[in-house]
């Protein structure tokens, strides 16, 4: 009691020897001190409630694993059933079993398709088509020759006679050395190949702007672009074919604000297969080397989610043609618009559209360049294809069978203008 005491009386004496000013300022730290931790508190909470949330989308995640390793496992017992059927009496000693194992890992391998395999090497056979190798424009009889290489071939071009006059293609090596050359859609084309040169009348016409999706409105032509791009051409036409990367590759440019579909959810659920369109493209591949796309905008600039491009009121189609070089790609990118034509009209606008294209693709390259590096050190992008690569798998298909005719009649088949719903969607094994 005494001592209670003795520290009331001090607590006393210690209160009568400080001001008010003092007191004030005590207590205003006590609650900036109180606030402080209430503030902790919250952050604590928070950080609390947002791990509970990770936690949670591991969970999920983790039972679609689950799932997928069930049905892994169900394959394997199956795979590993029929062989042990296969191998007989001899399956139930050791050596048996030593067997059946190899047996079951070997037809595991061959479920996927040996047509899907990674090659920075074109294959021989695709120099054997007619291709698209500079646009008209950039020809004329009074500039200088337009040099460059393709498949290995060293060419110049140049226009005979005026400016209207016939385009020429040439070895840069051996000028004696003409290639077929002929002129259609705004391009040059050019057959670079020894094998014998099929009619003209075969050159494909999709090269053009597409019809009108009103009549009023026809598709006009606003860039043409000509890009030496440092990556095997492959690659970059499976990444052009690839339209889930665009939300999260292109945020800073056309694909900016564009909402990432819930893949997992869509993957698993065979309801939704088919009948979601989460952006208005229509996509296609077009043998040997050309990817075809046209993008529905309601409003220049905003992409209009849930509906087909023709059903949106404004349209951007696209053309790459990518040339395979042993510096990497020369691509040439046409861009038509079936709105916004007064910029046709407009000073440097091709400037506009340059760097537009420079940007894209830049957000592109550190993609594609990360999987040639991949390949350069072994590894295989193809390892693990999922459902929404769909386009870029039956082009590799198509690549991978340029040696046997049947096989590339199969594959090309197979080739046909997408939708991004039907990219998107759940596929058989053996489609993708």
């Amino acid at each position: 009691m005494r001592a209670l005491r003795n520290d009331r009386s001090s607590s006393s004496s210690d209160l009568k020897g400080r001001s008010i000013e003092d007191l004030q300022a005590e207590m205003a730290r006590l609650q900036e001190q109180i606030h402080e931790a209430h503030l902790q508190a919250h952050v604590q909470e928070r950080r609390i409630a947002e791990e509970l949330a990770s936690l949670e989308v591991a969970g999920q995640r983790s039972k679609v694993l689950e799932a997928t390793l069930g049905l892994v496992a169900e394959d394997a017992e199956k795979i590993s059933s029929e062989a042990r059927q296969q191998a007989g009496p001899a399956s139930s000693s050791g050596a048996g079993q030593a067997e059946v194992a190899p047996a079951a890992e070997k037809q595991q391998q061959q479920k996927k398709s040996p047509l899907l395999r990674s090659d920075l090497k074109w294959p021989k056979e695709l120099i054997d088509y007619w291709y698209p190798v500079e646009f008209s424009k950039n020809v004329k009889h009074e500039g200088k020759a337009v040099e460059f290489e393709v498949f290995g071939v060293k060419t110049r071009v140049t226009r005979l006679g005026s400016d209207e006059g016939p385009a020429e293609i040439r070895s840069a090596e051996d000028p004696s050395k003409i290639f077929p050359t002929h002129e259609k859609d705004g391009m040059v084309w050019g057959w670079l190949s020894d094998k014998p040169c099929p009619p003209a009348e075969e050159i494909p016409g999709f090269t053009k702007p597409p019809a009108a999706f009103r009549e009023e409105r026809p598709f006009t032509i606003h860039a043409e672009l000509v890009i030496d791009v440092k990556v095997e051409h492959g690659l970059l036409l499976e990444n052009l074919l690839d339209l889930a990367h665009a939300p999260f590759t292109h945020t800073a440019t056309f694909a900016k604000g564009w909402s990432i579909p819930d893949l997992v959810k869509f993957n698993t659920s065979k309801i939704l297969g088919g009948n979601w369109e989460p952006y208005p493209i229509d996509m296609s591949f077009e043998p040997p080397c050309m990817v075809l796309s046209t993008i529905g905008l309601m409003q220049p600039g905003k992409l209009e989610e849930g509906a087909r491009a023709s059903a949106c009121q404004n349209h951007l189609h696209q053309l790459h043609v990518c040339l395979p070089s042993e510096t990497g790609t020369r691509l040439l990118y046409r861009m038509s618009l079936d709105f916004m034509g007064f910029m046709l009209f407009v000073p440097f606008a091709k400037k506009i559209w340059e760097a537009m294209a420079a940007q894209v693709l830049g957000e592109d390259l550190r993609l594609v360049q990360g999987q040639e590096d991949r390949l350069r050190r072994g590894g295989d992008t193809w390892a693990n294809p999922v459902p929404y690569d769909k386009l870029a798998v039956r082009y590799r298909k198509w690549r991978n069978s340029l040696s046997d005719w049947e096989l590339r009649e199969q594959q090309e088949a197979k080739l046909r203008t997408m939708s991004a719903g039907e990219m998107l969607a759940p596929v058989a094994d053996d489609e993708a």
